[in-house]
């Protein structure tokens, strides 16, 4: 069981969401009709889980994930019926059947005994959603592209294996520069010219492929999606590991103030910023202290949907929360660890807000 899901998340590192993950997972063993859009899936065994025709699943899935309890490891199959939707980070159960045309929200555990056809879920414990927003787009940009947009995103994709030459040919070059070095300067010098040479071409490559990015929605199989993905990849190979080391610092929030977050001053970022999806999106104003997770974007219906996400000054926003695209947190609310602010919600100043979805639950008290 450790190989497989170890197999999976390797090969997801290059492959998820695109056209190529879902034969990879065939061949691994899950069974996949046509048509279905997969992203990350956390601790996947593929050959417990069977997804239907057009299905879409987004980052970080946990698809059936191993149950390890008392030193026993419970496996159980999974089976997703057609044309079902599931946001970030939702939890589907091993032994769980869900029925057909369903939407499992961000952060959602599913319940198999509850969820009808048709109907949307989202929550800690799950409710159903009364209504949603459905925006009514053309199939050819989100179900059944023509040929000249099948290959624009084929084009794009494929540019993903191209990926570790930059770093693979920066990286001799420094060797060879390095053994003509007897100094130390000469050795520092060289030693900041590969990370700080990728940081630089994926600050250059932002500009380029999207520019300053608005407010908006763009169907799945459009070439500014393609576009969209691809420079989040490249983020991800060539400058997150030169970020990493840099988490924590002020530095840290200079390179994303370059691509396009608007960071206030004396604002405190926890680990994992040295990635952030739609930096344009996102306002941090003063004092703030931050440990979320942005979710400045959506896929329902296949349709990206992008909005600002504001942070007041002086609010902290605790590990793992989930601040929708839309929300707005009032100046000196505080949200506590692994909540969600749901889209385009407005947290009154100075109160604190726990859960998924999360609600007042007191006053901020100030010493």
């Amino acid at each position: 069981v450790w190989i497989a899901t170890s197999l999976v998340a390797s090969a997801s590192r290059w492959l998820s969401g695109s056209l190529f993950w879902p034969i990879w997972l065939r061949i691994a063993g899950l069974k996949m009709g046509s048509n279905c859009e997969v992203s990350t899936l956390v601790d996947l065994v593929p050959r417990m889980v069977m997804i239907d025709s057009d299905t879409f699943c987004a980052d970080g899935i946990y698809l059936g994930c191993p149950e390890i309890r008392g030193g026993t490891v419970t496996l159980g199959a999974v089976h997703i019926q057609r044309d079902s939707f599931f946001g970030n980070h939702a939890v589907i159960a091993p032994g769980s059947a869900l029925p057909p045309d369903i939407l499992v929200g961000i952060c959602t555990v599913a319940s198999p005994t509850e969820i009808t056809q048709g109907s949307s879920w989202f929550g800690l414990p799950s409710f159903e959603l009364p209504r949603r927003e459905i925006l009514d787009v053309d199939r050819s940009l989100t179900h059944s592209p023509d040929f000249a947009r099948y290959m624009t995103r084929l084009f794009w994709e494929s540019l993903r294996f191209a990926v570790p030459a930059l770093p693979t040919i920066l990286w001799a070059m420094w060797l060879g520069k390095v053994q003509g070095l007897n100094d130390i300067v000469g050795f520092f010098l060289a030693g900041i010219t590969l990370p700080g040479t990728v940081m630089v071409l994926l600050l250059v490559l932002k500009w380029l492929l999207l520019g300053r990015v608005r407010p908006g929605v763009h169907p799945l199989w459009s070439c500014w999606c393609s576009r969209w993905d691809y420079l989040y990849v490249l983020w991800s190979a060539w400058a997150l590991p030169a970020l990493v080391v840099f988490e924590g610092t002020l530095w840290l929030n200079v390179y994303l103030r370059l691509m396009g977050m608007k960071i206030g001053h004396r604002v405190a970022l926890s680990g994992g910023f040295s990635q952030v999806v739609d930096p344009d999106m996102i306002t941090i104003e003063d004092d703030a202290t931050v440990a979320a997770i942005f979710q400045a974007h959506t896929f329902e219906d296949r349709v990206l949907k992008i909005d600002r996400v504001h942070i007041g000054r002086g609010v902290t926003m605790g590990h793992g929360t989930v601040p929708l695209y839309g929300a707005v947190m009032g100046e000196g609310s505080v949200v506590t660890a692994n909540s969600v602010v749901m889209k385009e919600e407005v947290l009154l100043a100075d109160r604190i807000y726990s859960g998924a979805p999360c609600k007042a639950t007191g006053r901020v008290t100030r010493v």
